[in-house]
């Protein structure tokens, strides 16, 4: 039997956000999401059981090569649909269920956050971050630097000027601390010293991208895996 986190295996760090010092989020990278979905082409009738739960339409019986039961649908024929509707405005579940749309290519993967739900939590940790330092007992708390559950890791640096780092990584990736101080670094070199970029405003620079994509494989090659690392 294959352990809670071997899928994750290949790709050790999940997500990273950087929220402003009012607490809006300015950047975010979904870095695992290609490699944790599964597309395949299906004949009618379609061998897995979907309903629709939170306005997405969800595998709720049946796995295989890679598709899990709490899998969303997330393409069909190679275009994302937008929560329950196809891209061109008809319901997922109806279009499924007509014969004539088949052979369909269909793309399932873990459900993805909307861009609301994203602002929403990045309002939410910036919240949190204050509550934390304000409950210490001890004057200029460096506030939450991580929250652990059993399948991830938050982990976040804050700057002097308010600005947060947060990455979601394996609970068993280590090196997070040195990846979080790089990504400040690749943010002062390529975001802060582009003459198009101002303050508090959503982070838009190829180089930015390219150079944080490179930082996640770097450290996710040189994360130790195992217990206590």
């Amino acid at each position: 039997m294959l352990s809670k986190c071997s899928s994750w295996a290949a790709m050790a760090i999940f997500n990273v956000y950087v929220v402003n010092k009012a607490g809006g989020l300015i950047y975010q990278l979904d870095s695992y999401a290609l490699r944790a979905e599964a597309e395949k082409t299906f004949s009618y009738p379609l061998d897995l059981l979907l309903k629709l739960h939170d306005e997405r339409v969800l595998v709720a019986f049946g796995q295989r090569d890679g598709i899990r039961v709490g899998h969303a649908v997330l393409a069909i024929n190679g275009a994302d649909v937008n929560s329950k509707y196809t891209a061109d405005g008809k319901e997922v579940l109806e279009y499924l269920g007509n014969p004539a749309n088949y052979p369909v290519s269909i793309r399932f993967g873990r459900p993805r956050l909307t861009s609301n739900e994203k602002l929403m939590l990045a309002s939410m940790f910036h919240s949190l971050f204050a509550i934390g330092s304000q409950l210490s007992p001890e004057q200029g708390s460096s506030g939450i630097e991580m929250l652990e559950t059993d399948t991830f890791k938050l982990h976040c640096f804050q700057t002097l000027t308010g600005i947060k780092f947060v990455v979601l990584a394996d609970p068993r990736q280590a090196g997070i601390d040195s990846l979080l101080r790089k990504i400040y670094e690749i943010y002062s070199d390529f975001a802060l010293k582009n003459p198009f970029y101002s303050l508090e405003i959503p982070i838009q620079c190829e180089l930015f991208d390219q150079n944080l994509k490179l930082a996640l494989e770097v450290a996710e090659k040189a994360g130790t895996f195992g217990p206590g690392s």
